[in-house]
């Protein structure tokens, strides 16, 4: 191998990627957005899942020929 090689994924990756360079405010942001996100996805579970009892699947028929 040439040790001018192409970096690697983790070589290359931006240092604010990198989660022991973030700041207390950073990783702060971080949790509560994903926090934020996983509260969206539950509800939207729900309201699929309320949604899918209301309205049972269309059954397929054959057309009339």
């Amino acid at each position: 191998m040439s040790e001018h090689a192409e970096p690697g994924p983790a070589q290359r990756a931006a240092p604010w990627t990198r989660r022991e360079d973030l700041t207390t405010h950073q990783m702060r942001t971080i949790g509560q957005r994903r926090a934020a996100a996983e509260e969206k996805l539950a509800r939207h579970l729900k309201e699929a899942h309320h949604l899918a009892a209301e309205h049972p699947p269309a059954t397929e028929r054959s057309p009339d020929v």
